[in-house]
Order: C-alpha cells, then structure tokens, then sequence
C-alpha cells in the first residue's frame, strides 16, 4: 500500500513539474510586434530597446534595436534606414558585407556558413551566416539573417556560448521574423492642389 501510495505521490510531482516547465517555457518566448519598425518576431522575455547614431561611410545615421540579453545568450532584431542614394549604388551584398564583419569581429571568429540566396517575402534580398569563435574565454557562435527591404536593413541576431544555445531555439527565433504592415503615426501624405 505504502509503495502504491509513493508511487502516485512520484506521479503526481512529475506531472506538476512537467506543467510548471511548460509554463515557464510558453511564458519565455512571446510575439514582439513592433508596427512602427515594420516586423514582427519571437522574443525572450521583456526585451530591451536602444537606438543610437552610427557613423557610416554614408554620413551619420540612426540604428534601432530590440533585444534580449542573458550571460549565455543575445537575441536582437535591429534596423536602419540607409541613404536611398547608397542603396541605388550598391548591390545588396555590399551593403550586407560590412554588417557581417561588425559580427564576426564581435567574436573574434570566422565565418563558418553563408548563404547568400535569401529573399524575404519572396522579393527581398536577405543573406544568412554563421560565425564561430570566442567570447570571454569560452566558444561561441554568431547565426544572422540580413534583410535589405528597400532601404531599410534588418538584422536579426543570436549570439552566445556554443554549448549552452541549443540550434532549435535559434532556428526559432530567426524563423519567427516577418515584415507586418507600418503604422501611419508620424506620417502625412501631400495631395496636390486642384486647380
């Protein structure tokens, strides 16, 4: 009787276990929308948000990003608006090619994959790498996906210890992007006068 007993006591403390873990990991991961910015994409947590001015060979510009930060890992999804004049004069590589870097320099690593063959929407052109190398002593990896969407770059960022971010979390994240429709606050539109 006393076993039978234990038993179901065992029972029902993994049962309870399981449902506070799945819990915790549906609480984790939620849908960060950010119509202002135009995407959408799975977020750990309450991310953080930082826009700064960045120098570029093009003149001063702003960079926005939304982030998530823990000791083992970073997720980020960040985006600039490029100089309509830069982005007629290069192809989507080059523009692609200096973010890369920034990346791999992070790490003080070397590009392990690269796929240069991504369009977002069908119509996009977007480029995918992984990195690896180390950061504070330990391996680690960098896995990116770059959109170019008219003049807008995004890049959408996992970073962190190779042995502590399993592949299917990253997949997740980065699978999870997508553009959604812009807001119209702070536009207007010109209508020409009739006359």
């Amino acid at each position: 009787m006393s076993s039978l007993i234990g038993s179901r006591a065992w029972r029902f403390f993994v049962v309870v276990g399981l449902l506070a873990l799945a819990a915790c990991t549906r609480s984790e991961w939620r849908e960060l929308a950010i119509s202002d910015a135009g995407f959408s994409v799975l977020m750990r947590g309450d991310p953080h948000y930082a826009r700064q001015q960045v120098k570029t060979p093009a003149g001063p510009m702003f960079a926005d990003a939304y982030s998530s930060d823990r000791p083992d890992s970073y997720f980020a999804v960040g985006y600039a608006d490029y100089p309509l004049a830069l982005v007629l004069a290069s192809p989507p590589e080059a523009v692609f090619a200096g973010v890369r870097e920034t990346w791999v320099r992070r790490i003080n690593g070397k590009i392990v994959a690269s796929d240069s063959k991504l369009k977002l929407q069908g119509k996009y052109p977007g480029t995918e790498f992984t990195a690896e190398g180390k950061m504070n002593g330990a391996d680690a990896f960098v896995q990116a996906r770059l959109y170019l969407v008219d003049q807008r770059l995004y890049q959408v960022i996992a970073m962190g210890r190779k042995s502590e971010v399993p592949q299917a979390t990253v997949n997740r994240f980065l699978n999870s992007f997508r553009l959604i429709p812009q807001s119209s606050v702070g536009t207007f539109s010109v209508e020409p006068s009739a006359k």
